[in-house]
């Protein structure tokens, strides 16, 4: 890989990590703010996805040389933090279909007392 590709990649990684970091700061601040455990799980989701880019250098850059390898460990920090981001988006829908209770009776109608 020639050194202008390598430092396209450096570049990008970067870019992801710091993108990354910023969505899952403002995630955590609005849970911290609302309360609202979906917005932590988001958070959460994006903080994997932003080391994905931390360890992928980490492992090209100071342990194999190798891109597959660095590859498959990014990939696999990715799938992990695509599915917490999925389940905060199901995660909500899950407990408010399960808060459902049994319709309540009808308002009463005109002239009732």
């Amino acid at each position: 890989m020639s050194d202008e590709m390598l430092w396209a990649l450096r570049a990008l990684e970067g870019m992801v990590l710091i993108v990354g970091t910023l969505i899952a700061y403002r995630s955590l601040t609005a849970y911290r703010r609302t309360r609202d455990v979906a917005l932590a799980y988001l958070g959460a989701g994006f903080v994997l996805i932003s080391l994905a880019a931390v360890v992928s250098g980490i492992v090209f850059e100071l342990w194999t040389h190798d891109l597959l390898t660095s590859w498959l460990v990014t990939t696999g920090f990715d799938v992990a933090g695509f599915v917490v981001i999925f389940y905060s988006i199901v995660r909500p829908m899950e407990s408010i279909s399960s808060k459902q209770t049994a319709p309540s009776s009808p308002p009463p109608g005109p002239g009732a007392e």
